[in-house]
């Protein structure tokens, strides 16, 4: 990763970067909307820092870990953030932010964004192929676990570690790896920082690195660490070293347009298509039963009954409801609190049966089945949700996305925001994009 150059890139992971680029960007500017994430941007602002970087869409500057911090806390507040490829948890909300705040402080040119987003994607892919699913049966979160080691490959880029330096910065990271799943069981809105407090460990781990402290070396496969302690017997070390760059594995992002945990997006487009084909009435539904992988079911199905943004987000069974009697899944209907208690939508919720199907091969599979009264049953059944790599969304699904999200920002600057991602390498500095994303206009 040290040696790795734009140049050195794919046209495909090219593509990719701009993409999950403008993904966050339009997360990170509605997020910083909403309140239940407002404590963190209270927070960063009462420490303030050095005014090195700009806080999405508020426009304060602080210093960059700071600034990098309250932006991956925005990007990561509302479930539509895309996830890296499978096993590697949320990347971009953790390198994004990490190279927006980097970058405008270190004046790095688009073309040495793009190429430390790919190391840092490539990172976090690769720790994932190994530890996401020992660690999630731990019930730890590989956000927090793998997020430090990618944040400090993509400050390391921008910093201009070698190769030594930066074997340092992962070992110094490992100290700060953790994070727990407790947050689709009882809900809290920690799970927006996850990202950030893993962004702000991996970025300090960089720059002790630069200034000469070191770690343990062995801090991947050694006795005591990262996949003895969160793998257990059950890591491949071998895994994270196979064909690095082919692909890339920005190039096999899974990008979201419900608000809501992973796990429920299969079903819901089945569901969706379902209604779409044979048109019945939520009051028609005797039972909806959905098969998934375990990790699914633990992850999805546990809540019933939210108490708050979180676990109506973590609720497949409430997403159901959603669907079901309102028509859609938009963000606000997991934001207005009614719903959480509207006896229609959860006695939809109430008709979920979720058993586990054994498909080792696709953690993502969803298989539906809807039973109506007089027992007419609709089935459907896909290997993944839409949106990756196996039924991508075109540019133009993506671009309305953003607009969607990006509707708060004055007169016609989500255009430009669109525009300049488009010619990312083109860009001098971090400084052409930033101020695009103001609620007041300094174009």
């Amino acid at each position: 990763m040290v040696g790795l150059q734009f140049e050195d890139l794919s046209p495909e992971a090219v593509r990719e970067a701009k993409r999950c680029m403008l993904d966050t960007l339009g997360v990170q500017v509605r997020g910083a909307t909403l309140p239940w994430v407002q404590p963190v941007y209270r927070y960063v602002r009462s420490v303030g820092g050095n005014e090195e970087a700009t806080v999405t869409y508020h426009g304060d500057r602080l210093g960059a870990p700071y600034a990098a911090y309250v932006n991956s806390t925005f990007s990561y507040s509302c479930e539509l953030q895309h996830h890296g490829s499978y096993g590697s948890a949320h990347t971009g909300v953790i390198v994004i932010p990490t190279l927006q705040a980097l970058g405008e402080k270190l004046g790095s040119t688009g073309r040495s964004l793009i190429a430390a987003m790919v190391a840092g994607y490539e990172v976090q892919g690769r720790l994932g192929m190994a530890l996401f699913k020992p660690a999630s049966q731990r019930h730890f979160h590989p956000q927090g676990l793998l997020g430090v080691f990618s944040a400090a490959a993509a400050a390391g880029k921008l910093l201009g570690l070698d190769a030594e330096q930066q074997a340092h910065a992962f070992a110094i990271a490992g100290s700060h790896a953790s994070s727990i799943l407790e947050y689709d069981q009882a809900g809290g809105e920690v799970k927006r920082i996850h990202g950030a407090i893993a962004l702000r460990s991996g970025i300090q781990s960089a720059y002790l690195a630069k200034e000469g402290l070191t770690g343990p070396l062995t801090v991947f496969e050694g006795r005591r660490g990262i996949f003895a302690s969160f793998g257990g017997g059950e890591v491949a070390p071998e895994l994270p070293l196979s064909q690095i760059g082919r692909p890339y594995c920005i190039t096999r992002c899974r990008f979201r347009i419900y608000p809501t945990i992973g796990s429920c997006h299969a079903a819901l487009d089945i569901v969706n298509d379902l209604m779409k084909k044979h048109s019945f009435d939520y009051r028609d539904v005797e039972c909806i039963r959905v098969g998934m992988p375990e990790f699914s079911v633990t992850h999805v199905t546990t809540v019933t009954r939210p108490h708050d943004v979180m676990t109506a987000q973590a609720s497949l069974g409430f997403s159901l409801g959603l669907l079901l009697v309102k028509g859609s899944n938009d963000l606000e209907l997991y934001i207005d609190r009614a719903l959480w208690q509207d006896p229609e939508v959860l006695s939809v919720a109430d008709k979920l049966q979720a058993y586990v199907v054994a498909d080792e091969s696709h953690p993502q599979m969803a298989r539906v089945e809807v039973r109506l009264k007089g027992g007419r049953l609709l089935e459907g059944e896909q290997e993944d949700a839409r949106g990756t790599e196996m039924s991508p969304f075109s540019d133009e699904v993506m671009e309305a996305k953003f607009r969607r999200l990006a509707v708060s920002l004055p007169g016609d600057q989500a255009e430009h925001v669109i525009h300049t991602v488009a010619r990312m390498e083109e860009m001098t500095s971090m400084s052409q994009l930033v101020p695009l994303l103001q609620r007041r206009s300094n174009r």
